[in-house]
């Protein structure tokens, strides 16, 4: 597994986490660090492709209210 692969994985659970919490301040954290670390066009990929299926409904609308921008630019 490449060093990018684990942080990407990493990266995906914290940001997980952060939704459940309701934190999001937290979770800009995370999504900043990880855009640092992996680049803006991995984070964004890692959204819309790997991160969805882990949500619940109320979890995918709350991350839309909070980051339109990240995720749909």
């Amino acid at each position: 597994m490449t060093r990018d692969t684990r942080i990407a994985l990493f990266l995906m659970g914290e940001l997980v986490v952060a939704l459940r919490a309701n934190d999001p301040d937290l979770f800009k954290r995370w999504l900043h660090g990880g855009i640092q670390d992996l680049g803006e066009p991995a984070v964004t990929e890692m959204l819309l492709d790997w991160l969805d299926p882990f949500l619940t409904e109320e979890e995918q609308d709350r991350l839309l209210g909070w980051h339109p921008s990240v995720v749909f630019r």
